[in-house]
């Protein structure tokens, strides 16, 4: 099993990515890890097609379900806006392909922004 936050080099066809969000982690912490990532990615491997697999640990709500940081994580922040770096995302609320080409003009910095 991989490491927390790795990258795994499938020959020439693909990097993939693999993080665990632990139960102690929130959000942000959980986003700028991810964003570290994709970063490192196209860093070590320039325009290499990437593929994200995302695991996390607890962060449950009382029916079962993903709580508010981790559903905010996997909709708004994998599927609105880390998605255009990548080609594919395995989280567990499902998989998603990306149906453009991958952005490789990935910045320099991530700013999260409080809720107002």
């Amino acid at each position: 099993m991989a490491a927390k936050g790795e990258l795994l080099e499938a020959a020439d066809k693909a990097v993939a990515l693999y993080h665990v969000v632990y139960a102690h982690e929130g959000f942000e912490d959980a986003a700028q890890a991810l964003f570290k990532l994709v970063q490192l990615a196209q860093e070590r491997c320039p325009g290499k097609p990437r593929k994200l697999f995302l695991d996390i640990e607890a962060h449950r709500n009382s029916h079962g379900g993903f709580d508010a940081d981790m559903s905010e994580l996997q909709k708004d922040f994998l599927m609105a806006f880390l998605a255009r770096f990548l080609t594919e995302i395995h989280c567990p609320l499902g998989h998603v392909a990306n149906s453009k080409p991958q952005d490789d003009d990935v910045p320099a910095a991530l700013t999260v922004s409080p809720e107002s």
